[in-house]
């Protein structure tokens, strides 16, 4: 039977190329332009034969989206066609409709008024959101019902609704562009679409959650969701991407929508077994013991710049905090966040993490306990229904001021602003643009590993052979928190441009003969997999293999034979990088290290494209010769295949670097995933973690790792004269560094790159200091540039043991003048 079906398998033709598409009936809006005009900035057409390999501006309109058939949503949307969405009602029709009305007022005063209004049952509703539908609405007082639970970390989470949001890179591939003119864009598309969704009535709420926590532990599930392992990096993409979603516009100023920061703090790690063994250490359960010193240099920084930002809301993790569970720990949601930092947004907590103070984290004593432990913490809406369940007449006041805190960002938010002359529906969003914008993220996220003697990019004309298990990938190049257009089946959702459709786009792929009588591959819980399908029989007539490999486990195609088709997500979700899952180690699944061993020992070269969140341990395939290059994709997002095809052919060069130190699979014996300690300690040889502290021995590829087609040459200009600069709050000088590039090259495409400035910190330092840190970043584009970094004090300030950040006077050299 499995002979059969794989022989059958191989019978079917690829799914259809996406369709040309239809050019604009009409000039973007003019707020989109300015997204236009960035992509202008970053790319140059480049001749007849470009054009002819893909279109970096695809995406997957509305009329083919509406001619297409849905499915269910388990998120709660309802699919409907074109105009019949209804908009959500206005709560104002003027500035006398209720007391509350009045835009000249400020936001809390308007929030205290219409909170007065509610009843200590109404309050309780109102601090209780469900994950699907939100908080009710309250009729009498024309509030509707509203989401503080809508996920936007790489584009509007939102299932089955035409157009599909825009689905930007994966966080981690994102942040590798190190570019914070592209995450603000990015940010800003994100927000524009939610807008246009919210004001269609397609959702009922604008108000967003974005993951900015630390990349601790390499084998972290989630990690694929976060910028990376650096403080200053989160804390630079988490500042950019806030201003770009909460970009105001109109004569109002409203923002586009409201960010939400998660997930405060000390998140990084899914746990054995995971909810709901309570029994067993998971991130339910979990209390992550930190030093102050590692709170305040390494947990603290991306969650103040989201404040002092302006973020609209912060959510808190599942984890305890030395003792103290997030969702109940007012010395840091009330203490740190909003007296020290500033936060005035809403405090949001994940979901069921309430239930969990009693249930498994053992805090509360019992529901009701929970609930009051939730609110005296500094909670203001909580995921669950645990408050609602047990709330009571005495909470009223604790209730209020939560529900006053959440009103207030409703009202920043504009939904209780009076409508303005002239608004009607709105404008549709540009498309393309934002394609285009995917596009770009796609080519700067992805790090090259390893060019041997520059064999990318590949000559004109070459044939590939596209192999390997992510050869058509579709949600596997978006990762997790993704919108699918087809939730129904959602692992062949017709918004991604594929591998092989990329290739195929560029009449670059050969077809490659499938031994008949292998097996599919199988997945299991474990990394184990069968090789099979993707095992030739003999080596393929082609220039060059092309493996598409990663974390996930095979599609759902080729799934195993006997496994009914409805329970295809058991062996997607079982394997190995996923919320709820952390990974049993660094190495890629055991057949698929066959399959790479068997294609290096054939006499053509391979390419390595590897699709992963987390760091793998590559070192056996960097030290093949017949593997000449390796391309880590991260999740590249709905232009995968576009993005793969032309960077192959030298179209466009990938140009990021890694924000995530790729370990050896060893230095997973030295480190347990529940000891949270950054820094290294001697006595026990426990190594530390990230490039801050970990002892290079340990890595294969370092953070800020990653190459380029072309050439580039790096010249110090030497710094001007320090500018001194005395107030209240800061005495010091500002230091300015001019750095000269220049390159070349073979790519055809536009040169780009990025330029990561680096500091190791005086030997005689505070303990604990770092052997070096990132402090400060640039992308540069063109054959030619120069690029300029300023420093400050808090540049050269380092926390001490205590969490006290002090001025480190001394020798500051780049790091590989240290030692």
């Amino acid at each position: 039977a499995a002979a059969a079906a794989a022989a059958a398998l191989a019978l079917l033709p690829a799914r259809a190329a996406p369709p040309a598409r239809a050019a604009d009936a009409k000039a973007p809006p003019a707020s989109e332009r300015t997204t236009r005009n960035l992509l202008q900035s970053l790319r140059e057409p480049a001749g007849d034969a470009e054009a002819a390999c893909g279109d970096p501006s695809w995406f997957y309109t509305t009329e083919a989206c509406e001619a297409d058939q849905g499915g269910d949503d388990p998120w709660g949307s309802r699919r409907r066609k074109g105009p019949k969405y209804v908009p959500p009602p206005v709560s104002c029709q003027d500035a006398n409709s209720f007391a509350w009305c009045d835009p000249a007022e400020s936001f809390e005063a308007r929030a205290k008024k219409l909170v007065a209004q509610m009843n200590w049952t109404e309050l309780a509703a109102q601090v209780s959101c469900d994950i699907f539908g939100g908080v009710p609405s309250i009729e009498r007082l024309r509030v509707n019902a509203y989401n503080y639970i809508r996920e936007n970390n790489h584009g509007l989470l939102w299932n089955d609704i035409c157009p599909v949001p825009t689905m930007f890179p994966q966080v981690i591939s994102m942040a590798a562009t190190f570019n914070r003119s592209l995450w603000r864009a990015a940010g800003k598309a994100s927000a524009r679409e939610t807008r246009y969704n919210y004001a269609l009535g397609k959702q009922n709420s604008v108000f967003t959650q974005t993951n900015f926590n630390i990349f601790l532990d390499p084998r972290w599930g989630r990690g694929q969701e976060v910028p990376g392992e650096d403080p200053y990096l989160n804390t630079e993409y988490a500042k950019t991407w806030v201003a770009g979603v909460q970009t105001p516009e109109g004569p109002r100023g409203v923002p586009l929508a409201g960010t939400s920061c998660k997930h405060f703090t000390a998140y990084s790690l899914e746990g054995a077994g995971g909810w709901p063994y309570p029994t067993l250490p998971n991130r339910h359960n979990f209390d992550a013991i930190i030093t102050a010193q590692d709170l305040a240099d390494t947990h603290f920084p991306m969650y103040m710049a989201c404040a002092e930002a302006g973020a609209m809301g912060m959510m808190t993790a599942y984890n305890a905090v030395n003792g103290v569970p997030m969702a109940a720990n007012g010395h840091l949601t009330k203490g740190v966040a909003r007296g020290k930092w500033g936060f005035n947004g809403t405090v949001v907590t994940d979901c069921g993490a309430v239930e969990d103070l009693w249930l498994r984290h053992k805090y509360s004593a019992n529901a009701s306990a929970s609930a009051w432990d939730a609110l005296k913490g500094g909670t203001d809406i909580e995921c669950g229904s645990t408050v609602k369940d047990n709330a009571v007449e005495a909470m009223a006041p604790l209730l209020r001021s939560a529900v006053e805190a959440s009103f207030a960002v409703r009202f920043r938010l504009g939904e209780f602003n009076p409508p303005q002359s002239g608004q009607d529906e709105p404008e549709m969003y540009d498309q393309t643009a934002h394609a285009r914008l995917a596009y770009e993220a796609a080519v700067q996220g992805t790090v090259l590993l390893k060019n041997t003697e520059g064999f990318l990019p590949l000559a004109h004309g070459a044939r590939i052979a596209l192999m390997g298990p992510h050869r058509h990938a579709t949600w596997e190049a978006l990762g997790n928190y993704a919108a699918y257009k087809n939730n129904k089946n959602w692992s062949d959702s017709p918004n991604v441009v594929t591998p092989t459709q990329g290739l195929q786009q560029c009449g670059a792929i050969s077809t490659v003969p499938v031994n008949p009588g292998a097996a599919p591959f199988v997945c299991s819980p474990t990394d184990e997999q069968v090789p099979g399908f993707h095992n030739p029989a003999q080596q393929p007539d082609a220039d060059v293999v092309v493996l598409m490999v990663g974390v996930y486990c095979q599609d759902e195609k080729l799934q195993d034979v006997d496994r009914r088709p409805e329970d295809s997500g058991t062996c997607q979700s079982g394997c190995l990088e996923s919320e709820g899952c952390d990974r049993p180690g660094l190495l890629l699944p055991k057949g698929q290290r066959a399959l790479i061993s068997r294609a290096a020992a054939w006499s053509i070269p391979v390419v390595l494209a590897v699709l992963s969140g987390g760091p793998l341990d590559l070192s056996e395939f960097d030290a093949m010769d017949n593997v000449k290059s390796i391309l880590w994709m991260g999740y590249p997002g709905q232009a995968a295949g576009t993005a793969l095809a032309r960077m192959l052919m030298g179209f466009d060069s990938p140009s990021g670097r890694l924000t995530h130190s790729f370990y050896k699979n060893e230095y997973l014996d030295a480190v347990s995933m529940g000891t949270m300690n950054v820094r290294p300690d001697s006595a026990t040889a426990y190594p530390g973690r990230t490039y801050r502290f970990v002892d290079p021995k340990w890595v294969v590829y370092n953070f800020g790792h990653g190459l380029t087609y072309q050439t580039w040459r790096y010249q110090w200009l030497g710094s001007s004269a320090p500018s001194s600069r005395r107030s209240g709050t800061f005495e010091g000088c500002k230091l300015r560094f001019r750095v000269d590039l220049a390159s070349s090259g073979r790519a055809r495409g536009a040169a780009s790159a990025s330029v990561l400035l680096f500091l190791a910190p005086p030997a005689t330092a505070c303990a604990g200091a770092p052997q070096k840190l990132l402090t400060d970043f640039a992308r540069v584009h063109g054959a030619s540039s120069q690029v300029s970094f300023s420093l400050g004090r808090s540049d050269f300030e380092l926390a001490d043991e205590d969490g006290a950040f002090a001025l480190q006077a001394g020798e500051w050299l780049p790091p590989r003048h240290r030692g």
